[in-house]
C-alpha cells in the first residue's frame, strides 16, 4: 500500500511539474510519510519515474496491439482507429500513472532534442491503421496516412490542453467528439453509405 502511495504522489508531482521540477521533499509531503518510509521503496528521483515510465511504457504498447488485433479481426480499421484514440485520452485523463509516465518519456525526449519514442509508434500504429482503410476503401486515399496519422495524434496529445476546467466532459469526451467531425473527412466518398 506505502509502494502504491508513493507511486501516486510521485505521478501528481510529475504530472504537474515533470522530472525537473519535481523533488523528493514535494514528493514525500503529498504522501504523509517520512522520507526513510519513501527511500525503503525508492532510493531515488529517477527510480520513480523509472518505474512510473516502465509501466507506462507497457500499458502504452498493450493498447496500440490491442488497436492492431481489433482492426485485423473486424477488418474494420476506423473503429478499432477511434476505439484506440478514446481508449488512450480516457486512460490519459483517469489513470495518473500513466499521464505522468507519458508527461516523462515526452520531456526526456524534447530534453535529448528527439522525437518520442512512443509518438512514433503511435503514428505507425495509426497510419497502418489508416492504410488497412484506405486498402479496405473504407478511408479516402486521398491524403497520405502518415499525414493523417500525425492530426490524429496532434488531437490526442493536445485534447488535455483544449479542455478547460469549465468542460464537463474531459479530455475523451472531446477526442471523441472531434473524432465525430474528422471520421467523414477520412471517409471514402465513392464508396456508398451503409444502409
Amino acid at each position: 500500500m506505502t509502494y502504491e502511495l508513493v507511486l501516486g504522489a510521485a505521478a501528481a508531482e510529475f504530472s504537474l511539474h515533470g522530472f525537473a521540477g519535481t523533488n523528493l521533499a514535494d514528493i514525500t509531503a503529498r504522501t504523509g510519510l517520512t522520507k526513510g518510509a519513501l527511500y525503503g521503496h525508492f532510493s531515488s528521483k529517477a527510480d520513480l519515474a523509472g518505474e512510473l515510465t516502465r509501466s507506462f511504457e507497457s500499458g502504452w504498447a498493450d493498447a496500440l496491439a490491442t488497436a492492431v488485433g481489433e482492426a485485423e479481426e473486424e477488418d474494420t480499421a476506423l473503429p478499432a482507429l477511434r476505439g484506440l484514440l478514446v481508449a488512450l485520452a480516457r486512460r490519459l485523463d483517469e489513470d495518473q500513472p500513466f499521464a505522468a509516465g507519458l508527461r516523462l518519456v515526452l520531456d526526456a525526449a524534447r530534453a535529448e532534442g528527439t522525437v518520442p519514442v512512443h509518438l512514433g509508434n503511435l503514428c505507425g500504429v495509426v497510419a497502418l491503421l489508416i492504410r488497412k482503410g484506405q486498402q479496405e476503401g473504407s478511408v479516402s486515399g486521398t491524403h497520405p496516412a502518415e499525414l493523417l496519422a500525425r492530426l490524429v495524434v496532434a488531437l490526442l496529445i493536445g485534447a488535455p490542453a483544449a479542455v478547460t476546467a469549465t468542460d464537463t466532459d474531459g479530455p475523451a469526451e472531446f477526442v471523441r467528439e472531434v473524432w465525430n467531425v474528422l471520421e467523414p473527412s477520412f471517409a471514402d466518398a465513392s464508396r456508398p453509405s451503409p444502409g
